[in-house]
C-alpha cells in the first residue's frame, strides 16, 4: 500500500488535509475554551465540538464496513449532531462578532453543506435513501472526492469531509494568520465545487428512473442464470458470522451459481476445506460453484508461481465447477494498485489453464475484465480467438459517477468487443456478467436495485450471455453490498430476488 501511495500521492494528500482540518478543531477548540473573557455559552460549544469531533470520524469511517459497525452502528447519530453543533459555533461566533464576516462566513456556508451531507449521510444508512436534494448532495461529494481518488470515493468511507471550527477571536502571530486565509479559501473553494456538483448529482439520482422496473427478457430454454457472489475475500475459512449472514441472500435469490472470491491467505489447505465444507450443502443442491482468485497490482514472478499452486489446491480441495484464475474488484480501492499488463494476463491464463486440465479438466477456466479499460480490451480479444485456453469470458458491470449511463457504456463496451471478436475470429465462448452491482450509498437503495435490473435485463435479452452472478453481498470492503453494514437488508434483494425466482419457475415451466 506504501509503494501505492508514493506512485499517486493525490489519495495521500486528500487524507492529509483531512488530518490538518481535524488537528486544527482540536486545537482551536481547547484554545477557545481556555479563554476566561469568552462567553460561557460559546466556550462549552466549542469544547463540546473539540471534543466530539475525532470520535464523530472514527464512527464515519468504521460504520461503514460491516466488521466496524457491529458495535457502534447504535451511535452513528452522532455525525449528524457533531456537524450540526460546529456549525451552531460558527454562526454563534458571526453573531456575537467574535469572528469577522469574511472569514466566518466562507467556514459558516462549508460547514451548513457539511451538515446535509451528514443529515444525508445518517438516513442512507438507516433507511436506504434520502430525499433527493440530500442524495444529490452525497453524489456531489463523492464526485469532489473522486476528483483526486477516482472511482474509489464511490464506495470508500474516506470520503468523509471534516467541518471547520471558527478561529474566534483576531490571529496573535502571522502563521495562524496565513493558516486561516487558507481554511477559508478551502472553504470555499469546497462549497463551490459543491454547489457547482449539485445538479449533476440530482440528474446522477434521476438517471436511474428507467430502469427501476426493467424486466428481463423469459429463456425458458434455461441458458441464462442468475447466481451471487457470497462471503467477504477470503483470508482464511469463510467466518462463521458471515455464513450465517449471507444464507438469507441464498434463500432470497435461488441461484443457480454462487462465486466466492479468495485472497492468497485463502488457499491454504486448511481454509480451503473449510470452504468445500460449508459449500457441499449448495453443490447438493446442484448449485455450480465458481471460485475466483483476486489479483491486487502488478504480481511479481514468484507470486505467480504462489498462484499456480494455489489453483491446484483449489482445484483438489474444493473443486470448482469454474475457475477465475485472477480477478480484480469491481471498483478500485482508495490507494489504487498499479494493474497488471496484458502480457501477463496471457502468461496467468495460459499457465492456469494447463493446470486445471491436468488437476480437474471438467473445470471450466474464465476470465472477467473489471476496468474494460485499452489493458481489458486487449485481453478480451486475445481470450475470444478460437484455440485460447479461456473457456468463458466475462465482465464487471457497474454505475459510475454519471448513475445509469456508466453501466449502459460497460454494457454496451462489452456488446462491441463480443461483436468484433466474433466477426473476426468467429468466438464462441460463453459470456457471463460476472459481478453485477450498484451504488447504494452513493445514489440510494432503489438506484442499486435499478441498475441490477438494467444489466440482468439486457443479458437476459443477449442470446450470448449466459449467466448474471450478483455482486458483493454486503458491505465487508465499502458502500456495495446487497445487505447494509448494520445488517440491513437492502431492497434489492427482494425486488431482484423475486425476478430472479420468476426467471426460474419459468424456465422450469419451458421443460
Amino acid at each position: 500500500m506504501l509503494r501505492d501511495a508514493l506512485r499517486d500521492p493525490l489519495p495521500l494528500v486528500v487524507v492529509g488535509i483531512a488530518a490538518a482540518v481535524l488537528a486544527w478543531d482540536v486545537a482551536l477548540a481547547g484554545w477557545i475554551a481556555a479563554r476566561r473573557e469568552a462567553p460561557k455559552a460559546f466556550t462549552q460549544l466549542a469544547a463540546f465540538c473539540g471534543l466530539l469531533v475525532v470520535p464523530s470520524l472514527v464512527v464515519s469511517i468504521a460504520s461503514a464496513t460491516e466488521a466496524g459497525a457491529r458495535t457502534i452502528s447504535g451511535i452513528t447519530w452522532i455525525i449528524p449532531a457533531v456537524a450540526i453543533a460546529v456549525a451552531l459555533q460558527v454562526l454563534y461566533a458571526l453573531v456575537a462578532r467574535l469572528i469577522s464576516v469574511l472569514v466566518g462566513l466562507p467556514i459558516l456556508l462549508y460547514d451548513l453543506v457539511l451538515v446535509a451531507i451528514a443529515i444525508g449521510d445518517y438516513q442512507v444508512a438507516q433507511t436506504g435513501g434520502a430525499p433527493l436534494p440530500l442524495q444529490a448532495v452525497l453524489s456531489a461529494r463523492d464526485v469532489i472526492v473522486g476528483i483526486t481518488v477516482g472511482r474509489a470515493a464511490l464506495v470508500s468511507p474516506l470520503t468523509a469531509l471534516v467541518p471547520m471550527i471558527a478561529p474566534a477571536y483576531p490571529a496573535r502571530w502571522r502563521l495562524s494568520g496565513a493558516v486561516r486565509a487558507l481554511l477559508v479559501l478551502a472553504a470555499t473553494a469546497l462549497t463551490t465545487l459543491l454547489v457547482i456538483e449539485w445538479p449533476r448529482g440530482v440528474a446522477a439520482v434521476r438517471s436511474y428512473q428507467t430502469a427501476r422496473t426493467e424486466p428481463m427478457q423469459a429463456r425458458p430454454q434455461g441458458d441464462f442464470v442468475i447466481g451471487i457472489r457470497l462471503y467477504p475475500v477470503l483470508d482464511g475459512a469463510p467466518p462463521a458470522r458471515a455464513v450465517r449472514a449471507d444464507a438469507p441472500l441464498v434463500a432470497a435469490f435461488s441461484p443457480d451459481v454462487v462465486l466466492v472470491l479468495l485472497d492468497a491467505e485463502g488457499t491454504r489447505g486448511g481454509a480451503l476445506d473449510s470452504l468445500a465444507r460449508v459449500l457441499e450443502p449448495l453443490r447438493a443442491d446442484s448449485v455450480r460453484i465458481a471460485i475466483g482468485l483476486r489479483v491486487e497490482g502488478r504480481p511479481t514472478p514468484i507470486d505467480d508461481v504462489d498462484r499456480i499452486a494455489s489453483i491446484e489446491r483449489v482445484l483438489t480441495r474444493v473443486r470448482p465447477d469454474v475457475l477465475f484464475p485472477a480477478i480484480g474488484d469491481p471498483l478500485p480501492r482508495w490507494f489504487a494498485a498499479t494493474p497488471p499488463t496484458a502480457e501477463w494476463w496471457r502468461n496467468i491464463l495460459t499457465r492456469a489453464a494447463r493446470e486445471v486440465e491436468r488437476v480437474r479438466p471438467r473445470a471450466i477456466t474464465g476470465w472477467s475484465g473489471s476496468r474494460l479499460d485499452a489493458v481489458d480490451s486487449a485481453v478480451y480479444h486475445w481470450a475470444a480467438q478460437s484455440g485460447s485456453p479461456v473457456e468463458l469470458l466475462g465482465a464487471a458491470i457497474y454505475p459510475s459517477f454519471t448513475g445509469l449511463p456508466a453501466v449502459d457504456a460497460r454494457l454496451r463496451a462489452l456488446e462491441r468487443w463480443h461483436a468484433q471478436a466474433r466477426a473476426r475470429a468467429g468466438a464462441t465462448q460463453p459470456h457471463w456478467l460476472v459481478n453485477v452491482g450498484g451504488l447504494p450509498h452513493a445514489h440510494g437503495d432503489a438506484a442499486q436495485t435499478a441498475a441490477i435490473r438494467r444489466a440482468l435485463a439486457w443479458g437476459s435479452r443477449q442470446p450470448w450471455i449466459g449467466a448474471a452472478i450478483i455482486g458483493e453481498p454486503a458491505d465487508y470492503e465499502g458502500w456495495l453490498g446487497l445487505r447494509a453494514a448494520n445488517g440491513r437488508q437492502r431492497q434489492a434483494v427482494t425486488a431482484v430476488g423475486l425476478a430472479a425466482r420468476g426467471m426460474r419457475e419459468v424456465r422450469a415451466s419451458g421443460r
